[in-house]
């Protein structure tokens, strides 16, 4: 299953790169090294065989002799690991350094005096392998002219035993280094990622109204992107900017129509047909409401980044507007406004929103209403309460559920509610329900600015 972090897709990615070439470098490495080796024990092996080849000589009895063998005490060391032996034809005399004890090394016969360097490995003492040096030469003429063979050599798993404490060596290194290299990787992902992490921060501000727009000041790759969803704002407010204007046409279109029907009704009441006039009116003022209700939306579908309202103004203003109605003059008014107190939302939908609950609360109460607002924590509470019978607690999920119509929901609410519900949704805000004392209580909960 793909992974879907892009984070995690790169640094994966850059840990499995960094690991597969840091391999191929311990593999390379060793191979160098071993090379090295090779190359360092061949001029070791042939200044021995320098040595060995000038020393051969003859001896008191007239026989051959390599009178100056190296130096290198391993030579005189049985089973050393080092070793020479010269060859001398005609009738193959051999001559060897006494670490090879009884031993002697198999190595072609064929011997043609010309001096050229060959390696060979072959089978040395005790089962071991041999890496040889072997130069074929003609003795000079006081020794008969005679074609020799000299080989120098050593055990190979010397070499093997070097090459293998170089890659113990090598390898803790290289997972240190790729450590290193893939917490690098690490950082550089982080910070080449930080600009989608501060687009995603901008488009948070943008969702939450903070902000109108991404704007600039992004690295050259990422622009285009912030660009590309600017322009795409841009084209949803001049669609929503375009569906506003044909919902207020449309309302429009209907004012008057809806007017001439209620005078047609008042008409109708005068000539004595009071049932039909009292249905007429009935529709026309629910599609009035409905009129109004569905320009409320239209309004909200676009709403400025930087709106903000007052809340003790704009309910204090609506209180007064209720104090004057033909319900809110029957009641007491009470009201708690802290002054300066501000929320994320269009005055006018704040307005709309208090305006109908606090006319919902005018129509349900006993003899009191109350408009209190209050911080709790980052957010700011409008809380209207009235001392009627209030919603039944049973109901009240019911009320809260996306797309449940109050308007159908029985006696005691009413299309007002459905609309604070759509301010609520519009400006990320909740609506609430409670019991204040012998109070029922209808919270609005705002985003403080």
């Amino acid at each position: 299953m793909r992974s879907r972090s892009l984070r995690l897709r790169l640094l994966l990615g850059a840990a499995a790169f960094i690991l597969t070439a840091l391999a191929l470098a311990a593999i390379g490495l060793t191979f160098l090294f071993q090379n090295h080796m090779e190359r360092w024990v061949d001029a070791e092996l042939n200044a021995y065989l320098d040595q060995v080849i000038a020393g051969i000589d003859k001896g008191p009895g007239g026989n051959f002799a390599v009178t100056a063998p190296p130096a290198d005490p391993r030579f005189d060391q049985p089973l050393s690991g080092r070793y020479w032996q010269v060859t001398v034809e005609p009738g193959g005399t051999v001559l060897r350094s006494r670490s090879l004890w009884d031993t002697e090394i198999p190595v072609p016969r064929a011997v043609d005096g010309d001096g050229g360097l060959r390696k060979d490995r072959v089978p040395g003492p005790n089962g071991t392998t041999l890496y040889l040096l072997r130069r074929d030469v003609r003795l000079p003429a006081r020794l008969g002219g005679h074609a020799a063979q000299a080989v120098a050599g050593i055990d190979a798993a010397e070499v093997s035993a070097a090459v293998r404490r170089f890659a113990s060596v090598l390898v803790p290194f290289l997972l240190v280094l790729s450590g290193l290299l893939i917490l690098a990787a690490w950082v550089q992902v982080r910070i080449g990622l930080r600009p989608l992490a501060a687009i995603q921060g901008t488009l948070g501000e943008v969702a939450s109204g903070k902000r109108a727009r991404l704007g600039g000041g992004f690295p050259d790759e990422v622009q285009p992107l912030a660009t590309e969803i600017d322009q795409l704002l841009d084209g949803r407010d001049r669609e929503v900017e375009r569906g506003r204007s044909q919902a207020a046409d449309l309302a429009h279109g209907l004012k008057t129509p809806l007017q001439v029907l209620l005078s047609d009704a008042e008409q109708l009441k005068r000539k004595g047909e009071t049932e039909v006039a009292a249905e007429i009116e009935t529709i026309v003022t629910a599609l009035q409401r409905h009129t109004e209700r569905q320009l409320s939306r239209a309004r909200m579908a676009s709403y400025a980044a930087n709106a903000s309202a007052d809340i003790g103004a704009v309910a204090e203003q609506v209180i007064r507007v209720m104090k004057r109605t033909p319900e809110g003059r029957l009641l007491a008014w009470s009201e708690e406004l802290p002054a300066g107190m501000t929320a994320r939302i269009d005055p006018n939908d704040l307005s709309e929103a208090i305006g109908n609950l606090s006319e919902n609360a005018a129509r349900h109460a006993r003899s009191e209403v109350s408009v209190t607002a209050y911080r709790e924590g980052a957010s700011v509470v409008v809380a209207v309460a009235d001392d009627g019978p209030g919603i039944p607690m049973e109901r009240w999920d019911e009320v809260l559920d996306r797309g449940t119509r109050l308007d159908s929901a029985g006696a005691g609410t009413g299309l007002g509610l459905a609309i604070v519900k759509d301010i609520a949704e519009a400006w990320g805000a909740e609506i609430a329900f409670g019991n204040a004392g012998q109070r029922f209580e209808i919270r609005l909960v705002l985003p403080a600015r």
